[in-house]
């Protein structure tokens, strides 16, 4: 089957995430749920932790963390009706092996996309972050990716090291601010009428490898999306592809 990825800005179902020993069985009581999983990879191959790797910027890179706040799941009909996962939030953290999430209570049929976004909309972004538990997707406490002082979220964190002049040094980019909420979008047919699972890349050479070739010495090696920062918007050029269909089963 063909798989078409987009990916365009977009300023009944409980969401779970987990690492793969802490999941649910396949089936449970409460109905048909459709895991996601995420697998962090480089130039298609899997990523090794601590590994170094050269961008297409002749940078060396090594990845330290590589974090996402999800929201905005729709699963489109083959009939164009659209199933919206309402307050469906999911936290991941691919280094520490928290690289699935679970949708509870799909409903049956016969589908033609499926959509996520990296982001929050602006109301639960600047939102009282206390009114959730503690170990839901979205508290401070579990995914530490909560700005107190300028208040809202940190929607993909995305840290490490590089070699500068030979020396070890640091890059750190969080994306954050409601014009830097990106919706994903994958067109694929797929029939939900048992639990199944969506399995996703996630190209990290595409953050310096895609529309442009970033450069951590010349482009900027740090950003926290300021109201006006001409670093993260470039880094946010290459959004675009860093998650590829892989496979659904």
């Amino acid at each position: 089957m063909k798989i078409k990825t987009i990916i365009c800005v977009f300023g009944l179902v409980l969401i779970g995430a987990c690492k793969p020993d802490e999941c649910p069985p396949e089936n449970t009581e409460d109905g048909t749920h459709l895991t996601i999983k995420f697998r962090p990879t480089y130039a298609s191959n899997a990523l090794a932790w601590g590994n170094q790797y050269i961008t297409a910027a002749n940078d060396t890179i090594t990845f330290d963390k590589v974090k996402f706040l999800l929201s905005g799941f729709i699963l489109e009909k083959t009939d164009g009706k659209l199933v919206t996962l309402d307050n469906a939030y999911a936290y991941m953290a691919l280094k520490d092996g928290r690289d699935s999430v679970i949708l509870k209570n799909v409903p049956k049929g016969d589908y033609k996309s499926v959509r996520f976004m990296v982001g929050l909309d602006s109301a639960i972004n600047h939102g009282d972050p206390a009114r959730w538990g503690l170990d839901h997707a979205l508290s401070p406490s579990l995914n530490e990716m909560h700005w107190g002082w300028s208040g809202g979220y940190i929607f993909n964190v995305l840290e490490g090291y590089y070699k500068n002049n030979g020396v070890n040094a640091g890059y750190s980019f969080h994306v954050a601010t409601d014009k830097n909420t990106r919706f994903h979008s994958f067109v694929y047919d797929y029939k939900i009428n048992k639990s199944s699972k969506f399995v996703f890349e996630v190209k990290l050479d595409k953050y310096f490898n895609n529309n442009v070739n970033y450069s951590l010495k010349t482009d900027g090696a740090f950003s926290h999306s300021g109201e006006v920062d001409p670093v993260m918007d470039k880094f946010m050029m290459n959004m675009n592809g860093i998650f590829e269909l892989e496979s659904f089963q």
